[in-house]
C-alpha cells in the first residue's frame, strides 16, 4: 500500500478552507512526509495545479517552525478550493489546519 493511500485510510481527517487535512503518526524509522494534491477533476491544466502546489508548499516551508504537532507525523494536503487563492490566503488556510492538528 503506498504511502497516500494509508495515510487516507487510516489517518485522522481535519479541515480548514481551502484544505481537507489527513494525518497519520511515523511508524518506527520512518521519516516524515508531507504529500500535497491538488484534484484534476478541479484544475485541469497542470500549470494551475503546479502553481498551488509551489504556493502551498512554500506557506508549509515558512510557517511549519510555529506548529509543535507537525513533527514525527506524515501529512497530506488536499486542495479543495475551486478557484486559485493567492500566497497569503493559502498561508492562512494552511496555518488554521496545522493548528488543528492534535
Amino acid at each position: 500500500m503506498k504511502l497516500a493511500e494509508k495515510i487516507h485510510t487510516e489517518g485522522t481527517r481535519l479541515y480548514a478552507y481551502p484544505f481537507r487535512l489527513y494525518v497519520l503518526g511515523c511508524g518506527e524509522g520512518e521519516q516524515e512526509r508531507v504529500i500535497i494534491s491538488v484534484p484534476k477533476k478541479l484544475f485541469k491544466r497542470a500549470v494551475r495545479r503546479n502553481l498551488i502546489r509551489r504556493r502551498t508548499r512554500e506557506a508549509f516551508r515558512h510557517i511549519k517552525g510555529n506548529y509543535p504537532g507537525v513533527s514525527g507525523k506524515h501529512i497530506m494536503l488536499v486542495y479543495v478550493a475551486n478557484v486559485i487563492l493567492d500566497y497569503g490566503a493559502i498561508s492562512d488556510g494552511l496555518g488554521s489546519a496545522l493548528g488543528k492538528i492534535p
